[in-house]
């Protein structure tokens, strides 16, 4: 059985992925496919996009806030073997 940790990175990991691909697509659609303020989905492109980058924005806050030791810990073991 997966360990409730793992399970929950796993989780936490595809919301990110998921999250980025919706943003990403939503930045094409306003970027190349419509034209700015002439399609009436505009509105809702936008809407998405926003939402969308807020809620990456905020899943990857608490992605560093989860790994916040290991963060760490790789950042002394970097520096330390950088001073060798």
């Amino acid at each position: 059985m997966i360990a409730k940790r793992a399970w929950f990175n796993y989780i936490m990991d595809v919301l990110l992925f998921l999250t980025g691909v919706i943003l990403a697509i939503s930045a094409l659609m306003l970027w190349v496919v419509l034209q700015k303020g002439v399609s009436p989905s505009w509105n809702t492109w936008i809407a998405i996009h926003r939402w969308s980058g807020l809620a990456l924005g905020i899943e990857a806050l608490l992605h560093v806030v989860l790994h916040w030791r290991w963060l760490v810990a790789m950042t002394r073991q970097v520096f330390k073997r950088g001073a060798d």
